[in-house]
C-alpha cells in the first residue's frame, strides 16, 4: 500500500470520529500491514540465497584457476583474495539473514495470533497492548534492515575490488580473465538482490514506523482498526516463515562444488 494511500485511509478514520459520519470500513486489500510485506520478504529472501549459490561457484571457479605461487602475479593474488574474503563473508551473512526472516516471521505470527484471541479488552488496554507489540515488530525490523543493509555495503566493497582488479592487468590468463568476469556479474546480480531484498526491509519498517505514529495519537478506531488488520496477516507470515524454512535446509551455502 502506498504511503499516501494510508495516510488518506487514517485521515478518514480520524475525522469520522467525530460522529458526524460513519466511519468506513477499510477494504482487505488496504490493509495497512498488506500481506504482501510478508511475500516481499520471503521471495527478496530466495533471490537472494539462489543469488548467492550461483555466485558461489563462480568464487570457487575463480580460486581454482588463478594459481598461487612464484610466478603468480599481483592481479591473481588480488584475484584469489577477492574469492576468499566473498567465501569467508557473504555466505554466513546470508545464512543469518535467512535466520533473522526465519525468527521474524515466528514473531510476527506470534503477536497476531495473541491480538486474534477473543478476549475482551478496552481501549486503553488494547492501546497499551498494541504500541508495545508494534514496538517490538518494529525495533525486530530496524535489526534485520541492518544485517541487510551491512549485506549490501560488504557486496559494493568486495564489487569495487573485482572490477579494479580487472582494470589492473587486461593481459591476465584468459581462463582466469574470464572466470573472473563471470563471478563479476555473478556478484553484480547479487548486489542487486541484496538492495531488494533491503528495500523490502525499509518498506516494512517505515509501515510500522508510521503506524506507531499514529497509535500514539490515540484513536481508539484506528487502534480497533490496526489490531484487525494485523491478525489478518497471520496467513501470509505463516506461508513466508515455511518457505524461508525450506532454505534453511538446503544447505550451508558453502563447501566447494
Amino acid at each position: 500500500m502506498s504511503p499516501d494511500r494510508g495516510s488518506s485511509e487514517r485521515k478518514s478514520l480520524v475525522e469520522s470520529d467525530s460522529g458526524e459520519e460513519p466511519r468506513p470500513a477499510p477494504a482487505p486489500s488496504s490493509s495497512l500491514m498488506d500481506a504482501s510485506h510478508a511475500g516481499a520478504l520471503s521471495a527478496g529472501c530466495d533471490a537472494l540465497f539462489r543469488s548467492t549459490e550461483t555466485t558461489l561457484q563462480w568464487a570457487w571457479r575463480v580460486l581454482k584457476v588463478a594459481k598461487a605461487g612464484p610466478g603468480a602475479g599481483p592481479w591473481v593474488a588480488s584475484a584469489r583474495q577477492c574469492a576468499l574474503e566473498f567465501l569467508d563473508r557473504v555466505p554466513p551473512h546470508v545464512r543469518r539473514g535467512v535466520a533473522e526472516l526465519l525468527g521474524y516471521c515466528s514473531l510476527w505470527q506470534a503477536v497476531c495470533t495473541r491480538l486474534s484471541r477473543p478476549v475482551a479488552r478496552s481501549n486503553e488496554e488494547l492501546l497499551h497492548e498494541l504500541g508495545e507489540d508494534l514496538q517490538v515488530l518494529l525495533h525486530g525490523a530496524q535489526a534485520r534492515l541492518g544485517t541487510a543493509f551491512a549485506l549490501e555495503q560488504g557486496l559494493l566493497v568486495h564489487l569495487g575490488r573485482l572490477r579494479d582488479s580487472r582494470r589492473a592487468e587486461p593481459g591476465a590468463p584468459l581462463e582466469l580473465r574470464a572466470a573472473l568476469d563471470a563471478f563479476t556479474h555473478s556478484l553484480s546480480e547479487l548486489m542487486t538482490a541484496a538492495s531488494a531484498y533491503r528495500r523490502a526491509w525499509e518498506a516494512v519498517e517505515a509501515e510500522l514506523s508510521e503506524s506507531a505514529s499514529w497509535l500514539d495519537a490515540g484513536d481508539p478506531g484506528f487502534c480497533s482498526w490496526m489490531a484487525d488488520h494485523l491478525s489478518e496477516t497471520v496467513f501470509a507470515w505463516r506461508h513466508a516463515q515455511s518457505s524461508v524454512r525450506l532454505l534453511r535446509e538446503l544447505g550451508a551455502l558453502s563447501h566447494p562444488p
